[in-house]
């Protein structure tokens, strides 16, 4: 249960920082590829995941 709240909170942080992005984006008049943004979006939530239950481990 605690690698699953784990897994949600750093899903949750990604969300919002690409949120903020895209909000900041879209004021500005710049439009964002949504696949590389879907792709880097995963792999940020994936690596801050992994590293945030690696250190518990060691």
């Amino acid at each position: 249960m605690n690698n699953f709240l784990k897994g949600t909170a750093s899903v949750a942080i990604v969300l919002i920082v690409s949120m903020a992005i895209h909000v900041f984006c879209n004021m500005k008049g710049i439009s964002l590829d949504t696949v590389v943004t879907t792709v880097v979006s995963a792999s940020f939530a994936t690596l801050i995941y992994h590293v945030w239950t690696k250190n518990k481990d060691q």
